[in-house]
């Protein structure tokens, strides 16, 4: 399922990089903006003020602008130039004291100190990277004991996920392109497989959160609807 190589895809950077002019207003889309809603559901009970967290593939920065608004410091980081521009653009009358964005290669390699942060959100990116593994070792090394990774990733199980990937097999066959982001996802996991991962790099699963299907929410609750899952994992005292 992994590679020996650990940097963003070139391919995924380039496809996301040519979606930044419109990212924001993705987010305007019920189902973009139900990923705000299942952060705040996963950080339920949890004092944010005054940590400081890393968003790993931070796009244009909605969501790191969104820890920043519950008191957060907030590192974003990308390997899309135009994504980290446009999260700077945003951010410049958001908050602009507690967020930073900065272009990088890889985040299996983080130039921060071991155990600096008290957070990291990676929201649906595992999927584009080679290494998984690798970039969750690099998250645990980073992270303070008692840390928090929040981390979303394909829900191999899925009827939806199913369904969209019969839709892109179809679409390749015809010769259009359907669910195109597609293209470029290489992981989806089952909920076993993902925790043995986290396990390996020493965190622990703290809650599961099934999102991502634009059925009900009641629908979502069921695991087996919802495209993705969104892992609170902790590293351990």
């Amino acid at each position: 399922m992994s590679s020996t190589r650990s940097e963003f895809a070139p391919d995924a950077v380039a496809y996301h990089a040519s979606l930044a002019d419109a990212w924001e207003r993705r987010y305007r889309k019920h189902s973009f903006q139900m990923r705000q809603a299942i952060l705040m559901k996963s950080l339920q009970g949890w004092d944010l003020a005054g940590t400081l967290w890393l968003d790993a593939g931070c796009g244009t920065g909605t969501l790191a602008r969104w820890l920043a608004k519950h008191g957060c410091s907030v590192l974003g980081v990308d390997a899309a130039s135009e994504m980290v521009a446009a999260a700077r653009a945003a951010s410049a009358e958001n908050h602009p004291d507690r967020l930073s964005f900065v272009q990088i290669s890889s985040i299996a390699h983080l130039e921060l100190d071991d155990r600096s942060l008290d957070g990291i959100l990676c929201s649906s990116v595992l999927e584009y990277v080679p290494d998984p593994s690798a970039c969750l070792a690099e998250f645990a090394r980073v992270l303070k004991p008692g840390g928090l990774l929040l981390v979303s990733v394909p829900n191999r199980n899925s009827v939806v996920r199913r369904t969209q990937l019969a839709c892109h097999r179809l679409g390749a066959r015809l010769g259009q392109s359907w669910c195109k982001f597609l293209d470029y996802s290489r992981h989806q996991y089952s909920k076993p497989e993902f925790e043995t991962l986290l396990a390996q790099a020493g965190l622990w699963r703290e809650k599961l959160v099934p999102f991502g299907s634009p059925l009900p929410d009641l629908a979502q609750r069921i695991r087996h609807w919802a495209p993705l899952l969104m892992f609170v994992a902790q590293k351990p005292v």
